[in-house]
């Protein structure tokens, strides 16, 4: 059943609303049981594991067991064999640390089978630690020059080129006139590629083309890497030139990309890409929802975009869910700005029509492969895809 009964329920809608008054913040799961006392037992046990890790005996009736350990402040039938429990946890138990918040969303849990973490709210106070998006839809829409609609955005690959073969790639887009050109997610910093020269290259592809057409397009440099490397990649790419970087928050970890997106040395626009998220949003009785990972975290750590597989590509992601994950990037969440979603994987021009009609004027369309083999010419491949994007919204 995905997601969707759980985000369209009236629970859902009094939860966003009369949880965000609270002083704990909230974190609801799916709980999957056979009866009322089954997900009663069970939500308990997320309390317990989730904040203290012993027997419960060890706190009962102390101060411990009366702020520190979870409480459960709902239990709502979902579909059959299904409750949504709602839990909330004292904000003096993660201190500051987004790594002890993510922790005890989800820790020890997430590795319980029958229990999926749908989504979270805070207290604006929490905020504080989180201040989101440095650009958002808007900040993204003055940077790459489109004032209303859809963004195109395409992808230089494949893995294999050489810095020059894939600057050659970025100027013929920006020739055609693409708004935002990103690398692939597995260009890093390879022999036959290195991460500065690639920048470099394509930088100055970027403005050998505006000297010719006199438009700006935005190049966005993959950044992911080991450990601390992807922040020292992040600022080389913003001292060599680049327009924004991309980071694939399950490989590099969140808590790296929160102190990047809120450090005031660091001025580019993040876009977070999707690969080895997969085992953590697929399955309905496990991990997190779409709705939470790619909207409501992406939205925390600071990303101003967030690329997810959409409907009707090469993967698996419904229509429902697909929606789902863009009211994730623009839902109430304190004061945070809203988030570009950026649907990708296999998406066509044919697409279009249903895209704008799904996912609305505020989206990036990530088309990668498919304007490179729709014809000869990079080029003019571009201008035929812009047109097609046009004529989807009328």
């Amino acid at each position: 059943m995905g997601d969707t009964p759980f985000f369209e329920s009236e629970l859902f809608a009094e939860l966003s609303e009369d949880l965000k008054a609270s002083s704990r913040f909230t974190a609801t799961y799916r709980i999957k049981a056979s009866d009322y006392e089954e997900a009663k037992k069970l939500a308990f046990g997320i309390c317990v594991e989730q904040t203290v890790e012993c027997p419960y005996e060890l706190v009962e009736d102390t101060p411990i067991g009366d702020t520190i350990v979870g409480q459960i402040e709902s239990i709502n039938k979902a579909d059959p064999g299904a409750y949504y429990a709602v839990i909330s946890y004292d904000p003096d138990a993660v201190g500051h640390e987004m790594s002890e918040l993510v922790n005890m969303f989800f820790g020890n849990t997430s590795l319980q089978p029958g229990i999926r973490l749908m989504s979270f709210e805070l207290p604006d106070f929490m905020y504080n630690d989180y201040p989101g998006p440095r650009f958002g839809r808007e900040g993204i829409r003055e940077l790459c020059g489109v004032e209303h609609g859809p963004i195109l955005m395409s992808a230089i690959k494949p893995l294999g080129k050489s810095p020059k073969e894939l600057a050659e790639m970025v100027y013929k887009l920006a020739l055609g006139g693409c708004p935002i050109i990103k690398d692939d997610h597995s260009l890093m910093n390879q022999d036959y590629a290195p991460f500065e020269e690639r920048v470099l290259q394509c930088v100055m592809a970027l403005a050998d083309a505006k000297e010719k057409t006199g438009k700006k397009s935005m190049y966005i440099a993959n950044c992911t890497a080991d450990g601390l490397q992807m922040l020292d990649r992040a600022y080389k790419a913003q001292e060599i030139g680049a327009d924004g970087i991309m980071v694939a928050p399950a490989l590099t970890g969140f808590t790296l990309i929160r102190d990047l997106a809120r450090d005031p040395e660091f001025h580019l626009p993040i876009f977070l890409h999707p690969c080895f998220s997969g085992s953590l949003v697929l399955s309905e009785d496990s991990g997190m929802s779409p709705f939470c990972y790619y909207g409501q975290l992406s939205r925390l750590i600071g990303a101003d975009a967030a690329i997810f597989t959409s409907f009707g590509g090469r993967f698996s992601f419904s229509v429902d869910t697909c929606q789902k994950i863009c009211e994730g990037t623009s839902e109430m969440m304190g004061g945070l700005r809203s988030i570009f979603p950026v649907p990708s994987g296999g998406m066509r021009w044919q697409l279009f029509k249903n895209m704008y009609q799904t996912y609305g004027p505020d989206t990036i369309f990530l088309v990668g492969g498919a304007l490179q083999t729709e014809g000869p010419d990079l080029t003019d491949n571009v201008k035929f895809f812009l047109e097609k994007l046009e004529e989807a919204q009328r």
